[in-house]
């Protein structure tokens, strides 16, 4: 045969063209959450929320769980991500931070500042979940790739306090479930047992589980941590059925709440399917009631803003990163048209650079908010009201985030409105970049792929 001349290109696979495209727009995605990130002298890179001049100056340990679930896929993926070398790097700076910032009674706070400060305000028990989880990934993913651990058995020990003070402070033995104040939307709408709280304590669990059987030598881990996973994993699988879909929440009074709410993707999202048509049903519920009318996408719940338990921040509309979400969950059920439609709808919404917002508004919900709401002292006392806040949080706490919440909407109104003729004058983004939407995009990317962790069962 002929030798092929320098000139001629080599065929390039729709497989190599498809991995080629996915290295760039991980590449791209990471380049934002270190947009969002500050350098520490004693741990590196650490991911903030948003940028450190931004609404969100702090490092959460939630957003950093999720961060991290994309971060352990890309280091361990088969597929050798050019990102994957970095991807570990800020793994393993986050798991050493959050050992780090335990404190001595074994829990972790809301929020802290890049050198450790507690910035907490709310009261909110799922951080011992997501912080287990972060160590936890960590490790195994360290294991997985063969790399040494530092200070192994300070990680186990955080581990089993994290797990030890959660069962002894917020766990109900006679229900069998974990109940907590606040959560993922950090407000009273969430207090009692919550379908997202409790998953993402049987995660932990789960996870602490697989490091017990691998890594965990001395048993440093009580056995009886993971003993409890065993029964918990049948009320989380079961109570938070009602009828045929899930609920968002079993209130303190034992009422089920099944108002239309992005968390009822939480089983999806930490990976127990054992009910995919009740999961299936679900996903339709909340897309049908949480679609935004005028801007698509969805938003986190229906923003009956009357209600005091209810935040509409900046003007209600969709939240990208949830968004995101909802095309993992299209991606994995094999319907890649209608998880193309919905990554499309957040591209529709980047900012120059390809920046992701938190979420989006009219301008039109943003200057009735500003009226309503905010100038009226209503969002202030929505944002502090007392049953949700820690026990003596300082007043510096409350007042440098109310100063953030100020220097945010005035920021909103200067550069991030956009007029347009389209209903509702245009639209405003609020917190862009926000590594959090980044990671769940990035994530919806290895979803469509095929490239993510099989699902726990």
């Amino acid at each position: 045969m002929p030798r092929r001349s320098q000139k001629e290109s080599i065929p390039v696979s729709n497989e190599e063209k498809e991995l080629t495209q996915l290295n760039e727009q991980l590449s791209h995605h990471l380049e934002m959450i270190l947009k969002c990130s500050v350098e520490s002298n004693q741990y590196g890179l650490l991911p903030l929320a948003s940028p450190a001049d931004s609404r969100y100056p702090y490092l959460y340990p939630r957003d950093a769980s999720c961060e991290v679930q994309l971060f352990r896929r890309i280091a361990g993926s088969r597929h050798g991500y050019d990102v994957a070398p970095q991807a570990f790097e800020l793994m393993k700076s986050l798991a050493h931070f959050m050992k780090d910032v335990l404190s001595d009674a074994g829990y972790w706070g809301q929020r802290y500042s890049v050198h450790g400060e507690d910035k907490s305000i709310y009261k909110q028990e799922d951080n011992a979940a997501h912080g287990m989880s972060i160590i936890c990934n960590y490790l195994l993913s360290a294991h997985r790739l063969g790399k040494e651990v530092d200070e192994l058995e300070d990680f186990l020990e955080c581990v089993n306090q994290s797990a030890a003070y959660s069962l002894e402070n917020y766990y109900q033995k006679e229900l069998n479930l974990f109940h907590s104040t606040t959560a993922i939307h950090e407000s009273a709408l969430e207090e009692g047992y919550t379908c997202w709280v409790n998953s993402s304590f049987l995660y932990a669990f789960s996870l602490a589980n697989e490091v017990a059987q691998t890594i965990d030598e001395k048993q440093i881990i009580s056995p009886s941590h993971l003993k409890f996973r065993k029964h918990f994993l049948y009320s989380v699988g079961e109570l938070f059925i009602s009828g045929d879909r899930y609920v968002r929440r079993i209130t303190s009074e034992g009422y089920n709440d099944r108002r239309a709410d992005i968390t009822l993707l939480s089983p999806f999202y930490f990976g127990f399917l054992h009910y995919r048509e009740e999961l299936e049903r679900s996903v339709r519920y909340l897309e049908k009631h949480l679609w935004d009318p005028e801007l698509g996408m969805i938003m986190r719940y229906l923003p009956f803003h009357k209600d005091f338990a209810t935040h509409v921040h900046a003007g209600h509309g969709p939240w990208l990163q949830y968004t995101a979400m909802l095309a993992q969950f299209h991606y994995w059920t094999g319907n890649r048209r209608r998880g193309d439609e919905l990554l499309g709808q957040i591209d529709r919404y980047k900012g120059e650079a390809g920046e992701i917002p938190e979420h989006i508004s009219t301008c039109d919900r943003f200057e009735r908010f500003m009226e309503t709401e905010w100038q009226t002292g209503i969002d202030f006392a929505k944002e502090f009201d007392q049953p949700i806040l820690l026990e003596h949080v300082s007043f510096d706490k409350i007042l440098e985030e109310a100063n953030n919440m100020s220097k945010s909407y005035r920021e909103t109104a200067r550069k991030c409105m956009f007029r347009t003729e389209a209903p509702g004058g245009g639209f405003i983004q609020f917190a862009s970049p926000l590594a959090w939407s980044h990671a769940e995009y990035a994530r919806a990317l290895l979803f469509r792929a095929g490239d993510w962790w099989k699902m726990r069962e």
